[in-house]
């Protein structure tokens, strides 16, 4: 069963971003992990120039549905065969070391909301089930969703931010992981700045039937802290997804990844 998240202090800690079975390794941030909102504006041209080409936006965009969200939390519940999946594709990571990845060709992504709470289904085929992650040389199956900071930040064209953001674009990273079948609430500004989150908003439960996998990530739609991604009705944002193959050997950069985001619009009613 997924674990409830927690309260906790706000301030994000260093975090690993590997899925090796003895833990993750851990990383010195190259840079004070702060949000850029003041000085983000003098940005947004180029990055928009730039993006041009470089996001989703002549794909449908992915609807949050207004609907009930009882039941919701269960991966297996029959409600999400009422939405409408967006499938994404994924490739190997090829930007930074460890090169790799690539074993998980699309992820479909389903999500509702009820005006309180919202819940991200991400699916994707993996026939083995590898969860113990305790063996020396075992890898786990993990899973994520990452969200810019900054709602209204026009995804930028370079790798790290599609990736895992940016210095100047900061985001917020829901990250599964099967031997612990929960939740971790992340953030991070480019690659080997993955930070850990004091304060856990965010939970999820997952489920493999044989075939593969099915998640379910929920959180509150807003939060009083400043370092995860704030959601309402009617919002206008992007999402970006994450997965390892643990048996395929995919942990730490080495995953499958989508180069570009995708837009996101929560259903105003």
């Amino acid at each position: 069963m997924g674990r409830e998240a927690h309260p906790g202090p706000a301030r994000p800690r260093r975090g690993g971003d590997g899925c090796r079975g003895q833990g993750d390794r851990r990383r010195d941030r190259p840079e004070a992990l702060e949000p850029v909102r003041g000085g983000l504006a003098a940005f947004l041209p180029l990055l928009l120039f730039l993006g041009a080409g470089q996001t989703a936006a002549e794909d449908p965009p992915i609807l949050v549905r207004r609907a009930p969200t009882e039941g919701a939390r269960d991966p297996g519940a029959s409600l999400w065969k009422s939405i409408s999946p967006t499938r994404i594709p994924l490739k190997g990571q090829d930007v930074a070391p460890p090169y790799g990845g690539g074993a998980v060709a699309a992820v479909d992504v389903r999500a509702i909301h009820d005006g309180k709470v919202a819940i991200f289904l991400l699916a994707w085929a993996d026939p083995t089930k590898d969860a113990a992650g305790a063996e020396l040389g075992s890898f786990r199956d993990a899973g994520a969703v990452m969200f810019p900071l900054v709602a209204d930040d026009p995804p930028g064209p370079h790798m790290g931010h599609r990736y895992l953001g940016d210095r100047n674009a900061v985001v917020n990273i829901w990250r599964y992981r099967a031997d612990t079948d929960a939740a971790e609430d992340l953030n991070a500004a480019g690659i080997g700045t993955l930070l850990t989150q004091d304060r856990q908003d965010v939970s999820a439960r997952g489920q493999h039937d044989g075939r593969g996998w099915r998640i379910a990530f929920w959180r509150r739609l807003r939060t009083d802290d400043e370092w995860d991604a704030q959601f309402g009705p009617g919002l206008r944002t992007w999402l970006n997804v994450v997965v390892w193959d643990g048996s395929r050997g995919e942990r730490a950069g080495q995953k499958s990844v989508s180069d570009r985001w995708h837009r996101v619009i929560f259903e105003a009613r």
